[in-house]
């Protein structure tokens, strides 16, 4: 048996109760005799002069073993993964209320859907490709707003904290944009599309591949596809209005966008500077607004 009093070699300081505790239990599982004490550092872990080496070993053993544990969450650590605190989500959101105020909702004789809708025979037949864009700004009427506005802006919020308000903007942009592609060549000459769903089921996909890549597993893939069917879900999968192709290939071009990017190292908080930030966040809207303009000159 060992007293108290032979209890005298430091092997390990804490700054947190919870950590010693830890390497006190892997000392016990080792029958190491060992002996917590409060000092000026922190919580000290002493031991027999004659078990020192063998503790420092099993500790380090443990250490080794447990550098990876508990996995990293969706993006690491949250001081890591946030490039934006607060980004600024509710002007953009604001602006699509704003703009669905002035186009109004889907009619037969509304100008803005004529010249703005997704239409397949005027992107093929007479190269209208910005349809594939000004298509994501309209809504047919006000409870399809509200939707995607509600839904967009949580889903939103969270990607510009990751990747910065620049590059998810113009990730999300890009996504909705060949999501609307794929999803167009896929349907005959007919078809015809509006709404920021598109975008928004982008969203899910990029915040789901971002994850994904980061941590891996089953798990995940399970996760990720969980939310994109919770939210099918929620905005609908049925009914006249609802583009199930589109949230469909949104989802699935948003996941493979969010897998480059985190491959590419832009999921995890370091990713690019503010002002390339910026200059993203100028050319998306630059690119929306051009749109617009060749849909005003035809």
């Amino acid at each position: 048996m060992i007293s108290e009093a032979e209890l005298t070699s430091e092997v390990a300081t804490f700054p947190e109760m919870e950590e010693i505790h830890l390497a006190a239990l892997v000392l016990a599982a080792a029958g190491i005799p060992h002996l917590i004490e409060v000092g000026g550092e922190g919580w000290l872990l002493l031991v027999a002069g004659r078990d020192e080496a063998q503790a420092r070993a099993e500790l380090g053993l443990f250490a080794a073993e447990n550098r990876d544990w508990p996995p990293l969450r969706a993006f690491g650590p949250a001081e890591e993964a946030v490039v934006e605190k607060r980004p600024p989500v509710l002007p953009v959101l604001g602006s699509l209320i704003a703009f669905h105020l002035v186009t109004g909702g889907s009619s037969d004789h509304n100008w803005w859907f004529a010249a703005g809708a997704l239409a397949r025979e005027e992107v093929l037949g007479n190269g209208q490709w910005w349809r594939l864009l000004t298509a994501l700004t309209l809504h047919a009427d006000s409870v399809h707003l509200l939707g995607n506005v509600f839904f967009g802006g949580v889903l939103a919020h969270a990607l510009c904290r990751h990747l910065g308000s620049g590059l998810a903007w113009s990730a999300v942009l890009g996504s909705g944009l060949v999501a609307n592609l794929v999803n167009m060549l896929l349907h005959d000459g007919s078809y015809r599309s509006v709404g920021f769903s598109t975008a928004v089921f982008a969203m899910v996909g990029l915040l789901s591949g971002m994850r994904l890549r980061r941590v891996g597993g089953r798990q995940e893939l399970l996760l990720a596809l969980g939310s994109a069917a919770a939210l099918l879900a929620l905005l609908g999968s049925s009914g006249e209005r609802t583009d199930l192709g589109a949230h469909f290939w949104g989802i699935g071009v948003g996941f493979a966008a969010g897998l480059l990017l985190a491959a590419a190292g832009l999921a995890r908080g370091h990713g690019l500077g503010a002002g390339w930030q910026w200059l993203l966040s100028g050319l998306s809207l630059l690119t929306l607004l051009a749109a617009w303009f060749c849909a005003f000159s035809v």
